[in-house]
């Protein structure tokens, strides 16, 4: 198990490209696993398979991940199923625009270096997929307590997309309006309309919505999620004459509400504002008839369309989706996990929805209308930007 950086990458495509533009003969590719799922495999038990499965992915001996998450992250991971299996774990640590930027050269030299993807789901829905570079994990799972329905907080196997190249393994949750507890009671705030009450004008601070963040997530989940376009529009427009402080520093957002400078914050960042409530600061969230949203965070799963250890591949994303690698994933994270049997302890109680919580699953329909939210809140926003 080791870390590769970069550079390391960078050399080794060049390195391949050289090769390839060679004449000399190259070695046969490795077939991936067929696509047939454990119930359809005639006559063969899930364990048989999964068994041989097994068996070919120590024989490929090397699974390479490309993660958002860091290293403090990965590295527990790669231990336990390195431990487990047998089968050496390396990864390289970027941002999603520069892991897909290296999957695309890698795709047109014609390189099969990655195996699995872990990043956000803007990175894989509006940077990987649209340039082709994602497989179908569906094609891929087949563990029982995997493909069950009931693990999962969703009633269903999480996927971000339509398409299934896409999986939430967090389920971050966003309480969008937080308070100071001083100056607003608990029950003054239980429609996000109510923020358009005259007594909140100008004691009100924003994520800015004209850009990727907390803000442009909010006003989305209210446009395709809870109201439509059109209403949320109407939304905007009346509540940028509560003259809100925009800002796009999330720490100092909640700061303000804590130390009582505004009495409420919209899109906070709830670990932010959870940060506070641990130093026993005046602030809270609240929890909104309309609904809140919960996300993956970092913590999508993919897969890229030819992994270079396909068998490899498999084997480790069933066992990450499993409770044991999903345990050891949401402890290290440090974030609710999407299956029910997730751990939870070490992580704050506000990060979990109540019971009764309206929740919506952050998927490939939000992600890809946040583009169009940027240009709306610019526009509406215009007399508060700077």
């Amino acid at each position: 198990m080791r870390k590769l950086t970069l550079n390391a990458v960078l050399i080794a495509a060049v390195v391949t490209m050289v090769i390839l533009c060679k004449p000399a003969a190259l070695p046969a590719a490795v077939s991936p696993p067929e696509s047939k799922s454990p119930a359809k495999a005639s006559g063969t038990s899930w364990e048989a398979e999964w068994n041989r499965d097994v068996e070919a992915a120590k024989k490929e001996g090397r699974v390479l991940i490309y993660s958002t998450p860091s290293g403090d992250i990965i590295r527990p991971i790669a231990n336990a199923f390195e431990k487990k299996y047998g089968i050496k774990v390396e990864w390289i640590i970027g941002r999603g625009e520069e892991l897909a930027q290296r999957m695309q050269v890698e795709k047109v030299a014609g390189i099969k270096a990655v195996d699995v993807i872990i990043s956000g789901g803007p990175s894989t829905q509006t940077v990987m997929k649209p340039q082709g570079l994602l497989g179908k994990l569906d094609s891929l799972l087949m563990l029982p307590e995997v493909l069950d329905p009931q693990v999962w907080i969703t009633k269903h196997i999480p996927y971000l997309d339509k398409d299934h190249t896409g999986l939430a393994m967090l389920a971050t949750l966003q309480r969008y309006v937080t308070r100071n507890t001083t100056m607003v009671r608990a029950n003054e705030i239980t429609s996000y309309k109510d923020l358009l009450n005259p007594k909140w004008k100008g004691k009100i601070t924003v994520n800015d919505p004209s850009v990727a963040g907390t803000g442009s997530a909010f006003f989305t989940m209210l446009a395709v999620h809870v109201w439509g376009e059109e209403e949320t529009k109407e939304f905007m427009r009346q509540f940028v004459k509560q003259e809100p402080v925009v800002t796009r520093d999330r720490r100092l957002q909640a700061e303000w509400v804590a130390r009582g400078k505004y009495a409420l914050s919209v899109a906070t960042n709830l670990e932010n504002a959870i940060d506070f409530i641990k130093l026993g600061s005046p602030i809270d969230s609240f929890k909104i008839k309309e609904g809140s949203m919960v996300g993956p965070g970092a913590g999508g799963l993919a897969v890229p369309l030819s992994p270079a250890h396909p068998h490899a591949s498999k084997v480790f994303v069933n066992w990450l989706l499993s409770k044991e690698g999903h345990s050891i994933f949401v402890k290290a994270y440090g974030s609710p996990g999407i299956r029910k049997d997730a751990p939870r302890e070490g992580i704050p109680a506000q990060m979990f929805p109540e019971a009764d919580e309206k929740i919506y699953q952050d998927n490939e329909d939000s992600i890809l209308y946040r583009t169009k939210m940027f240009k709306i809140a610019k526009e509406t926003f215009a007399p508060l930007l700077k």
